[in-house]
């Protein structure tokens, strides 16, 4: 199973995430757009497992002491990675909380022999991958904020050329 960890989106902020990422793709003239329900900011990519319950039960040391995050929509953003631009919505709010999260959760992780990349969190939620597109400043993030109180266990699927994510298990804190 291929496997991640992220913060959802309520269906209020993915709508207002869909909105920007529409923009965009009128302003592009290339790129794989992340597909509708689809967005979320990844927390930790964990690739190919099927540690479920050691997965689990790291999540749930991760959360046991963590209090609700306060995030909002920040600016659009993108970064290359191979010569490819990956288009994003950066996100802003209470990231010492989400970091703490991450870093228990990287810990846990490690102590159940899950290892991979262990990456510095920058929390934002992907628009599209291999983006061509020119000045996109114009383009208005609405200022959307929300209260994070969960990390969910997606499992990552190709379904007919569509990516699927499909809740494996939620931590709730």
């Amino acid at each position: 199973m291929r496997l991640f960890i992220a913060v959802p989106l309520p269906k209020d902020v993915q709508r207002a995430v869909w909105s920007v990422q529409e923009e965009l793709r009128e302003s592009s003239t290339a790129g794989r757009f992340v597909p509708q329900g689809n967005h979320h900011i990844t927390v930790r990519f964990i690739g190919e497992s099927n540690a479920l319950v050691d997965i689990a039960c790291a999540m749930h040391e991760a959360v046991k002491d963590a209090r609700p995050v306060l995030l909002r929509l920040g600016g659009l953003g993108s970064f290359t990675h191979g010569g490819a631009r990956t288009s994003f919505i950066s996100v802003r709010g209470d990231l010492d909380e989400l970091v703490r999260i991450k870093e228990t959760l990287d810990s846990a992780l490690f102590d159940r022999g899950i290892i991979g990349a262990k990456n510095r969190l920058t929390p934002h939620i992907t628009l599209a991958r291999a983006v061509e597109h020119g000045d996109v400043s114009r383009i208005p993030v609405p200022n959307a904020a929300f209260t994070a109180r969960s990390i969910v266990l997606f499992e990552s699927a190709n379904e007919r050329g569509r990516m699927v994510y499909t809740p494996v298990h939620t931590e709730t804190f």
